[in-house]
């Protein structure tokens, strides 16, 4: 049975509350979970994220310069390139999520499911949020590997599950919204290819040029800007999350409108 006649079997009621609904969204979550992890496609991108995540743990330990960093300034750096991977990883799945159902020809037998758009749009964000819990876990010990020797270990964690997690669901969701506006994977895609290689520069340019007048405006708007900087705080300043506030309000902020403009393009959506 296709997960569209599934859907269709589990929902009674369109409305979003209802159990039928709620079933449906759970289905959705579960085959999208089921296409990141189980299909191959799935684990090559898992495979490709440990050669990723295991290629830069061994250059930040292994490398005569790099292995002169302060053990801080290493976790700190592994931190950020776990952000940017789960968001590329968002990106790469929230592109899929509705352009990718657009190109196969399953989008209208979803979108006649008897479960609402809010509904559907909520068990793609659920697979979304598997796929940061995996790419998460998978972190840990390459996290460890670089920073069991030193201090803040346990706040890098923290702040990982914090002020990443919802960085990369932003991403996810943009990623969702404009494929639904678009209908086309690779467009998709590359837009937002280029916007998260814009978004992550603060882990490629220089301390110099951020703290120039357009560097602080744009650290300002950036949400991924905001994690690494409270990640700095937490890590290599040994601050508490109570000290990171005015960071996760905007990392938060800019959460809630990504979840708009997707809960917008979803909803105009043609069958």
């Amino acid at each position: 049975m296709t997960v569209h006649a599934t859907i269709k079997a589990a929902s009674e009621s369109p409305p979003f509350r209802s159990p039928g609904n709620l079933n449906a969204i759970g289905l959705i979550a579960r085959k999208e979970a089921g296409e990141i992890i189980v299909s191959p496609r799935g684990r090559g991108w898992l495979l490709a994220m440990v050669g990723a995540l295991s290629g830069f743990s061994l250059l930040l330990v292994g490398s005569t310069e790099l292995s002169l960093l302060d053990n801080a300034q290493v976790v700190y750096d592994m931190a950020g390139i776990v952000i940017a991977l789960g968001a590329l990883l968002a990106l790469v799945v929230g592109s899929d999520a509705f352009a990718g159902e657009h190109e196969r020809g399953s989008l209208t037998p979803l979108l006649l499911a008897p479960v609402s758009r809010r509904g559907i749009l909520a068990g793609k964000i659920g697979g979304q949020m598997v796929a940061w819990a995996v790419m998460f876990l998978l972190s840990l010990p390459y996290l460890w590997a670089v920073g069991s020797t030193g201090q803040n270990l346990a706040g890098s964690i923290l702040g990982l599950a914090l002020f990443g997690t919802p960085v990369v669901l932003t991403f996810g969701l943009f990623a969702m919204g404009l494929g639904a506006r678009l209908g086309n994977v690779r467009t998709t895609m590359m837009t937002m290819l280029v916007v998260l290689l814009l978004a992550a520069s603060p882990l490629l340019i220089g301390p110099s040029l951020r703290q120039s007048t357009l560097g602080r405006w744009f650290d300002a708007v950036n949400p991924f800007s905001h994690a690494v900087n409270a990640l700095d705080a937490m890590i290599i300043d040994s601050l508490g999350v109570a000290a990171q506030s005015i960071h996760l309000a905007a990392i938060v902020a800019w959460l809630i409108f990504a979840l708009a403009y997707a809960v917008r393009q979803t909803n105009r959506l043609v069958r």
